[in-house]
């Protein structure tokens, strides 16, 4: 008999197990321990994908991320298991741009922000406010967030265009992405990093300035929405 036939006689709730543990055994990141098991057969896909498990990826999901906070605010009806498996995917997805660093720096100043910027600086912000060590390691551990957040403010083509408007001396746009952006890089901060005689030193310590000249031009944050405002798909 195949190994793959072997799994597959596995009855259900001895399976669910072994995925739980395969893609919980490392906490940093997606659950990658899934993919072998997803690609064993057809048989086996059908019996663990995402749209007919939502009970599995919650756990998972509940795993990897700090829940105590989503539960409270929320309640049962918005954090349904099919709204948790969702919102597994939803950020395994952005987890992995922010460690690859993109959206963070822009191919020139005239181009377009990225369409992710707003929805990724969203749920990193969203993830910080839910925070109790679960979220700010899958930040800082696997996703780099602060070597992203470092190219997003003080790189010369940052997406923030904050250097730019220093040197331009004007005043850096009142909008939600610069909101969400400082607020994470307060939370995230390591001061040590900008304590050199360095050009990345100099133009975080200039941006800082602006920003706390013009505190009152620029809104401290925006209302928080529940992450499940940002969901296409039913609370079923």
């Amino acid at each position: 008999m195949t190994e793959s036939a072997t799994l597959a006689t596995v009855p259900q709730e001895v399976l669910e197990h072994i995925v739980f543990f395969s893609a919980t055994e490392s906490f940093l990141g997606p659950p990658s321990g899934l993919v072998p098991l997803l690609l064993t057969n057809r048989k086996i896909y059908s019996r663990l994908n995402i749209s007919d498990n939502h009970h599995i990826y919650a756990r998972i999901f509940a795993q990897k991320f700090d829940t105590g906070a989503v539960f409270r605010w929320l309640g049962p009806e918005r954090t349904t298991s099919c709204i948790l498996a969702a919102e597994l995917q939803r950020r395994c997805f952005y987890l992995k741009r922010i460690r690859a660093r993109s959206d963070s720096i822009l191919q020139s100043m005239d181009a377009d922000d990225s369409p992710f910027l707003h929805e990724l600086l969203f749920l990193a912000y969203t993830m910080m406010v839910e925070n109790e060590g679960k979220n700010e390691r899958q930040l800082k551990e696997f996703a780099n967030m602060d070597t992203w957040l470092r190219d997003f403010w003080f790189h010369d083509l940052g997406a923030s265009r904050a250097v730019g408007s220093t040197i331009d001396e004007a005043w850096l746009p009142d909008n939600d992405i610069l909101s969400f952006g400082m607020w994470l890089f307060w939370f995230l901060l390591r001061p040590a990093i900008y304590n050199k005689e360095d050009q990345e030193s100099w133009n975080a310590s200039s941006i800082l300035k602006v920003f706390a000249l013009g505190a009152h031009k620029v809104r401290p944050y925006e209302q928080l929405l529940s992450w499940t405002e940002m969901l296409t798909i039913p609370s079923a």
